[in-house]
């Protein structure tokens, strides 16, 4: 593997004299890139972005108000804290003032304490000072998530000192070009990643879709995950909502998934991304799970002799005094009548859950 200290023509070394070791080979850094480590969003979203959110990456996440853009940004910080992804730290810039208890509480893993939460004390807070602040975290802690939410609430600071009349130009999207620029080749040397939250806005041009995201284009080139959320609807059980559906679109994907793919999440109330909800709906759409009627029953297990003779799986059925050996007492075991007694089994016996979602990332 070549190295920058393998370059010797006189070019190069009187280049490195004056700036440094910025003259590295392909290969370098191309190795570099492959090794980057790939942290899961969420089932659904996993498999169409081809695996989840690569680190050292920037991302976008677009769509209305209240669709679900924090709590799913927050469930990937609960991620990315856990032990398995390295407990990086997470920023979080409140730039909106409207995180709520529920937002922080009602998110499974998070761990709240360990967040940074930045937010104006008194006087609001420009977009420079926000931005710069983003920087002094991103160049300081190595592998940090920071979440800007949101990138639309960002002013400028001439902008809070009124000085803006009709004669000038927003100033936030140049800000923000800018600032891309200088933490460009910084994100992906830190392994950081950076989320910003954008609404969409309508486009008065007359042309091309009737809604747009905002804050300008030039964030949009240096992204390498971009997420739309198309739309949502409620998620009802017993006649009350519990949560909402999310249909997301994808524009890019740092992890290699196609452009175009969709993606259907599950946010419940009071715990988050809702992972059980999502792999039953991605189980059924693989033939893992099928469904004749009202029920539901379980071929992942059934129909395969490593699941069927795994040791969980055979402590189970011990468990609750069902013959392995009768296929007819297994079938009956994991049939279930209704998803809701599907999920709760699923859920009591996580380990299932495990196969479940290594059987579908094989099937990928």
């Amino acid at each position: 593997m070549a190295k920058a200290s393998d370059f010797n023509d006189q070019t190069t070394l009187e280049v490195m004299k004056k700036y440094g070791k910025v003259v590295r080979s392909g290969t370098t850094v191309f190795d570099e890139s492959e090794n980057l480590e790939v942290i899961p969003f969420t089932p659904a979203l996993d498999l169409a972005l081809g695996g989840g959110i690569k680190e050292g990456s920037w991302v976008i996440l677009t769509g209305d108000p209240k669709s679900g853009k924090t709590t799913t940004a927050l469930q990937f910080a609960a991620t990315c804290q856990s032990k398995e992804y390295g407990e990086r730290p997470i920023v979080y810039i409140n730039a909106e003032g409207r995180l709520k208890s529920m937002n922080l509480g009602g998110i499974k893993g998070l761990e709240k304490e360990k967040i940074k939460i930045v937010e104006s004390e008194d006087e609001p807070i420009s977009a420079e000072d926000y931005l710069d602040i983003v920087e002094k975290y991103v160049r300081a802690e190595p592998n940090c998530v920071v979440i800007i939410d949101s990138v639309s609430s960002l002013i400028p600071s001439r902008e809070l000192m009124d000085e803006v009349g009709g004669q000038f130009r927003a100033g936030l999207p140049k800000i923000l070009s800018n600032f891309t620029k200088r933490l460009g080749n910084v994100v992906p040397r830190q392994k950081s990643i950076i989320i910003m939250i954008t609404h969409f806005i309508a486009n008065t041009t007359g042309y091309g879709k009737t809604k747009i995201a905002d804050s300008g284009v030039k964030i949009r080139y240096q992204v390498d995950t971009h997420l739309e959320i198309k739309n949502t609807r409620p998620w009802e059980a017993g006649g009350k909502q519990i949560g909402q559906m999310v249909n997301w679109r994808v524009l890019c994907s740092s992890a290699g998934g196609f452009p175009g793919g969709e993606a259907q999440s599950w946010i419940k109330y009071g715990i988050g991304i809702d992972r059980t909800q999502e792999i039953i709906n991605m189980a059924l759409e693989f033939g893992l799970v099928s469904k004749a009627g009202a029920w539901y029953k379980c071929d992942f297990v059934l129909e395969e002799e490593k699941n069927l003779t795994n040791p969980s799986v055979s402590k189970l059925l011990s468990a609750n005094e069902v013959d392995s050996s009768n296929i007819e007492s297994v079938t009956k075991f994991f049939k279930f009548q209704g998803q809701e007694r599907l999920y709760n089994f699923l859920e009591e016996n996580f380990f299932l859950m495990e196969i479940l979602e290594n059987d579908i990332r094989e099937m990928l």
